[in-house]
């Protein structure tokens, strides 16, 4: 993913003032949370376009499937800020990396599946952490763009399979 990131260009900043600065540029926006998705404890809620519009899409599917709101744990941070545990490689400090809280039970199921539907499908690569626990997903931005994430119905959400 690191590889990819450089490839296609994208920024990775360094300083919280360069993610302030990308943010009124538009490059980065915020994850607001909503009825579906909370953002907990994140200290810079700033994402891509694209990334936010796969959060949005995902915490919807998350929200119907598991009755309740997805926690993001972690969004942009700076270089500045890399954690103890990270990767030198991290996507992070590009916006378009999220972490999400690990669930229990049939929602773990359900996120299990549907990440990796949407990993197979070439729009996100997720990684299931164990310490912390977490899922760490770096959107792809040219792949997500021109894709939807694959839609559960219903049914298939309570069945815990997932829809293509």
């Amino acid at each position: 993913m690191y590889r990819r990131a450089v490839r296609g260009g994208l920024d990775f900043y360094e300083t919280n003032t360069q993610v302030k600065r990308a943010v009124v540029r538009g490059q980065l926006v915020r994850l607001n949370g909503n009825a579906n998705y909370t953002v907990a404890n994140v200290r810079t809620p700033y994402v891509r376009p694209e990334t936010r519009s796969f959060v949005i899409q995902l915490a919807a599917d998350y929200k119907r499937a598991c009755r309740e709101p997805m926690v993001v744990t972690s969004a942009t941070r700076p270089m500045s800020r890399k954690l103890v545990n990270s990767s030198s490689l991290t996507v992070h400090p590009a916006g378009i990396a999220i972490d999400l809280r690990k669930p229990s039970g049939r929602c773990l199921t359900w996120l299990r599946r549907t990440l990796l539907t949407a990993e197979n499908r070439g729009l996100i690569e997720a990684t299931e952490e164990r310490r912390p626990p977490h899922f760490h997903i770096a959107v792809l931005p040219s792949r997500y763009k021109n894709a939807a994430m694959p839609r559960q119905s219903a049914s298939a959400s309570r069945r815990g399979s997932v829809g293509r």
